[in-house]
């Protein structure tokens, strides 16, 4: 087991390094240098000698612009794993870690909300589905989120915005928290946090449950034909214990894995909803940096969202073993413990976690 963690752990730390390494150098192979773009709309704007432009280049992004490039490489490393990102270019006077620090909160607080939400109705309407294949329920509701699933998010943004904040009024069109309420644990700052936050979470959570249960759906019918379904169904257990634990549960792995990978891209926000609704999170944030080329701010989105997706992946691995304790169990362990190839009923017991 042990060894299996350190592989994954090294397997993670080298996919970081990769990504940093060419993000250094992408920034670097842009059209227009980010650094020189820089230089240059100093020299432009006049009143600064060339050492105070290096200076003021070397603050935004970390670096001495005119030293060697693997100089540069092993400074934007270090600046890395000493928490040194630069400052945005929009605003010197702050760093590109409070800028993020300050948007991480309300980027958590609406995309895991919308995520937990989503994919609990998403996985119970897919089970569903899956074992009552003919029923009304299963016709009407695959119906529905096919079309919520093609949906895009953004286009249901517009339509909350335009009903429930242009016409009827009825919740904030902007705005993390009311601006006459004062920050902290006391209830007028989080009802008016809660009051902000439902439609951005309501246009993410409209358009991305159908998606889960589609994919919970498919994952439930590969399970069906199993060997272990079939000997529960022969010993007599009732469709709801067959439907939890037997096709729910073993249903689940893959799923594991796609809640994974978006809980790590929800550090990234959610770019439409948060843009449209002026939800200050990391989405919002990022789409500025995009349009007002602030790359160091931009560079930091990115370093946070690669960081959180392998860091995700690498807990749900080792999570694996309390979603299917078959995966506990190598084949030739089982193979040793029954003298044989595993029978039926085994599989069934341990699919259904009671060996």
């Amino acid at each position: 087991m042990v060894q299996y963690i350190l592989k994954r752990l090294g397997i993670s730390l080298a996919i970081i390094y990769i990504v940093l390494t060419v993000s250094f150098f992408m920034v670097r192979l842009m059209p227009g240098n980010p650094m020189a773009a820089l230089e240059a709309q100093l020299r432009v704007q006049g009143g600064m000698t060339e050492q105070e432009i290096e200076q003021r280049v070397q603050t935004v992004y970390g670096l001495m612009p005119k030293a060697p490039l693997g100089t540069q490489y092993l400074d934007y490393l270090g600046n890395i794993l000493h928490g040194n990102l630069g400052r945005p270019i929009t605003n010197p006077s702050t760093t590109v870690v409070a800028v993020i620090g300050s948007a991480l909160p309300w980027t958590i607080l609406v995309v895991a909300v919308s995520l937990l939400i989503s994919f609990v109705i998403g996985v119970y309407i897919g089970n569903r589905m899956a074992v009552h294949p003919g029923s009304t329920f299963a016709k009407v509701w695959t119906f529905i989120v096919s079309v919520m699933g093609a949906v895009p998010s953004y286009l249901v943004a517009i339509v909350l915005l335009y009903f429930l904040t242009g016409i009827w009024r009825v919740f904030p069109s902007n705005g993390a928290y009311d601006v006459g309420v004062t920050p902290g644990f006391n209830w007028p700052f989080i009802s008016s946090v809660a009051y902000h936050a439902v439609l951005p979470i309501a246009a993410s959570v409209i358009t991305s449950f159908g998606g889960w249960a589609l994919a919970m759906k498919g994952s439930a019918v590969s399970v069906l034909g199993s060997e272990y379904v079939r000997a529960a169904e022969a010993r007599g257990l009732s469709d709801r214990v067959i439907s939890r634990s037997y096709i729910g549960r073993n249903s689940m792995l893959p799923m594991i894995t796609q809640l994974a990978l978006a809980v790590g891209f929800m550090f990234g926000g959610s770019v439409f909803v948060e843009t449209y609704f002026q939800y200050p999170g990391i989405g919002y944030y990022m789409v500025q940096s995009v349009n007002s080329r602030d790359y160091s701010l931009m560079m930091g989105c990115f370093v946070l969202i690669t960081t959180a997706v392998v860091v995700a992946n690498f807990l749900v691995d080792l999570l694996y073993p309390a979603v299917d304790p078959r995966i506990a169990w190598p084949s030739s362990r089982k193979v040793a413990a029954t003298g044989g190839e595993p029978t039926t009923e085994t599989v069934a017991l341990v699919a259904q976690g009671g060996v």
